[in-house]
């Protein structure tokens, strides 16, 4: 049986600008399994068309640094066109064609294999009070360029717009700006696990890990993963294993402040 496929093809002006950025004269001075893993990040495994694709996250064929799992991809359709981590367009009237092993959608876009910033920033579109802010409103450190590096490997605990709107609720803080910067130092350092690619499926009884504050957090399943605080708070995972190249992101229910 022929293995069924969903193709996000870039046109020849989207090789040609992958080329220059990367300083290649022509497409065979690319290295081969580098070459062979762009592409493979372009690639979905079966047949589907753009609207059975979710507005969230599916997995890729590509991999990153930090581990031999698949690469997320962020996936999302607003008015007349499906978006590919807010960087490449399919006009909806040009997609889903038909192939004999599944479907090809034309890109203009030659896709980038993503960071932990580009999902930080890609995938908080409703509001700008949300976790990338976070990072961004830091002023004694520029986090967001840090994990946008392929040199580092972390995972980062992102809590959802929900979890920063409570947060901001709870503490009478009107937007992020709002937020002392030592606050901010210390909500960031509760988020950031340092030179771990962290999945939830390495999680057989309870795992345990220390973030950049010195908090040690246990990770363990009851009902999907979850995550047990120093003071016993218990703290949902709710999309787990968002994976870049430079590590892994679990989105949390709750912003850490201990």
């Amino acid at each position: 049986t022929t293995q069924q496929h969903t193709i996000f093809a870039p046109n020849n002006a989207a090789f040609n600008s992958f080329l220059s950025e990367k300083n290649y004269t022509n497409i065979n001075d690319v290295p081969l399994d580098e070459l062979e893993n762009y592409l493979r990040y372009h690639i979905q495994p079966g047949a589907s068309t753009l609207s059975e694709f979710p507005d969230g996250y599916i997995r890729s064929l590509g991999v990153g640094n930090a581990s031999n799992r698949l690469l997320s991809m962020y996936t999302a359709t607003a008015d007349d066109s499906f978006y590919i981590n807010n960087e490449a367009e399919v006009v909806l009237a040009q997609g889903d064609i038909l192939l004999d092993n599944g479907y090809l959608n034309p890109i203009s876009t030659f896709l980038s294999l993503p960071s932990i910033s580009d999902f930080l920033l890609v995938s908080q579109q409703n509001s700008n009070q949300n976790f990338a802010s976070i990072f961004a409103e830091y002023s004694a450190e520029d986090y967001l360029d840090i994990l946008e590096s392929e040199d580092v490997v972390y995972t980062i605990l992102q809590a959802s717009e929900d979890a920063v709107a409570t947060y901001l609720a709870e503490n009478n803080y009107a937007e992020i700006a709002d937020i002392p910067q030592t606050e901010l130092q210390a909500i960031i350092d509760n988020h950031v696990i340092p030179q771990e690619n962290l999945r939830t499926d390495a999680i057989e009884d309870t795992l345990q890990v220390t973030t950049n504050s010195g908090a040690i957090l246990k990770f363990f399943e009851n009902d999907g993963p979850k995550i047990q605080l120093q003071n016993e708070e218990i703290i949902t995972i709710v999309t787990p294993n968002i994976q870049a190249v430079n590590g892994v992101i679990q989105e949390v229910d709750r912003i850490i402040k201990e």
